[in-house]
């Protein structure tokens, strides 16, 4: 199998980008009218996007796609800071080497679902290295009340643990996407 990605795989990862990208938004946009439900964001888009992942992976099993994914990402991100950005594109690198050898492995594909759901841990990094700006920023968006609420709810080190609520998220997601897929993957010969 040919493993460099051409014109038509470029347009399938713009396509699955947009999707995954626009499914991601819309869920933390209705998550971020409630603080801790905002904090849980990760977690859930995890859940959500599993399936989107996954067959995105199935459709363009090259070395590469997802790297490019997570660098659409971390375009997305560079509105929370330049550390949600290298996050993302971190993740995407590592993401990368868990499929090198895999694309066609459904072990290697949940686990590397697993891995980069944590990009959308990466705007978070932004209250360990400047939790008062990151603050100011929430109360330019929706108001004191809710970023006292959020301020409270959030100690500089909650990126961490949102890394493994994400990775949480991701293994449910996976479970679902598995069961939703279940027949392409068969027909594609995955399991």
């Amino acid at each position: 199998m040919d493993n460099k990605l051409k014109v038509k795989d470029l347009i399938s990862v713009g396509i699955f980008g947009a999707m995954y990208i626009i499914v991601m938004m819309i869920t933390v946009t209705a998550l971020g009218t409630i603080p801790i439900l905002y904090i849980l964001a990760p977690f859930f888009v995890a859940i959500i996007c599993a399936t989107i992942y996954m067959l995105f992976v199935m459709k363009v099993p090259k070395t590469g796609s997802v790297f490019i994914l997570s660098i659409l990402m971390a375009f997305i991100f560079l509105g929370a800071g330049w550390h949600a950005s290298i996050w993302s594109i971190t993740i995407g690198l590592i993401t990368e080497l868990v499929l090198l050898k895999g694309h066609q492995s459904k072990k290697r594909i949940d686990i590397s679902f697993c891995i980069f759901a944590t990009t959308t841990v990466g705007p978070y990094f932004g209250i360990l290295f400047n939790k008062s700006y990151y603050i100011q920023r929430v109360v330019d968006y929706y108001g004191q009340i809710y970023a006292d609420k959020l301020d409270k709810l959030t100690p500089l080190w909650i990126a961490f643990p949102l890394i493994g609520i994400a990775i949480i998220g991701g293994l449910i997601g996976v479970k679902f996407g598995n069961k939703i897929l279940g027949k392409h993957f068969k027909r594609a010969g995955v399991i």
